[in-house]
């Protein structure tokens, strides 16, 4: 998996560099570019349901060329997706029934919704910045209703205990998922489940810093047009309805830039 992001020169990732597609920012992310305020220490992709040849009924099948340096490559991450993809209704209706709602309300808006797969390439840490206090990923919430994360195989990522403000190492073990809520559940469920804060800190062990790490996280999303409200019977609504396209952009923003958001 190294090699996809090794193996790759960096102009010909840079032919892909990110842009918004929709409501997501889709393509290549450089080192110390996934955001406007992060100088993190990783580089990625994120791969939408439009760069997949999934087969869906409304949906010509994708120039793959537009979407993937090295088009090979996916049908790799196609087969992840889909394993992933199998996980999102029977996810949700659990998280419904737990707030007291009918479990099947959002099967017709989460069957085929869109997703962003997110490949990320950390490299070894160099001795300059791990002397900055630079961090792989500085903490931030997912924007989206939740992310499935296939347990990495290095150690490094983290989440804010809200209750003491601590920072918790997680240690999953090896062939379980994550499944982190973001901001778009927390919309929906009136802050009944927050949007979970999490970074990418570094290894413990100093020699594991100067290991490679990748990771795969897969990001839910809902079809642009659909609309974020409060789920009945969570109490008097915190939040006014939002189309996905409006509160995604709004929100993500302060990342990309005051450009990046679609108003009404």
């Amino acid at each position: 998996m190294i090699d996809r992001f090794t193996g790759t020169p960096l102009e010909d990732k840079l032919r892909f560099r990110a842009s918004r597609h929709g409501s997501v920012n889709q393509g290549y992310f450089p080192i110390k570019e996934t955001s406007g305020i992060h100088p993190d220490l990783v580089e990625g992709w994120v791969f939408c349901r439009r760069a997949f040849d999934l087969g869906d009924d409304a949906q010509r099948p994708p120039r793959l060329e537009d979407f993937w340096p090295r088009p090979e490559a996916e049908r790799v991450f196609r087969e992840m997706c889909l394993a992933h993809e199998r996980l999102i209704l029977p996810v949700m209706q659990s998280l419904l029934i737990h707030l007291g709602c009918d479990a099947h309300m959002y099967d017709r808006r989460l069957t085929r919704t869109n997703f962003g797969q997110r490949l990320n390439y950390y490299p070894p840490v160099g001795a300059d910045d791990e002397a900055s206090g630079a961090g792989r990923l500085l903490g931030h919430e997912d924007v989206d209703l939740f992310t499935f994360l296939p347990a990495p195989r290095i150690e490094g990522l983290q989440v804010l205990n809200r209750a003491n403000m601590k920072w918790i190492r997680l240690s999953p073990p090896p062939g379980t998922i994550i499944l982190n809520t973001g901001d778009y559940m927390q919309r929906i469920a009136n802050d009944l489940l927050p949007s979970t804060t999490h970074r990418v800190g570094l290894p413990r062990d100093p020699a594991r810093r100067r290991q490679e790490r990748v990771s795969f996280p897969m990001a839910v999303y809902l079809w642009e047009d659909e609309v974020l409200e409060v789920l009945p019977g969570l109490g008097a609504p915190k939040y006014p309805p939002v189309r996905a396209i409006e509160f995604h952009t709004r929100t993500t923003s302060k990342f990309y830039g005051d450009g990046y958001a679609v108003e009404k």
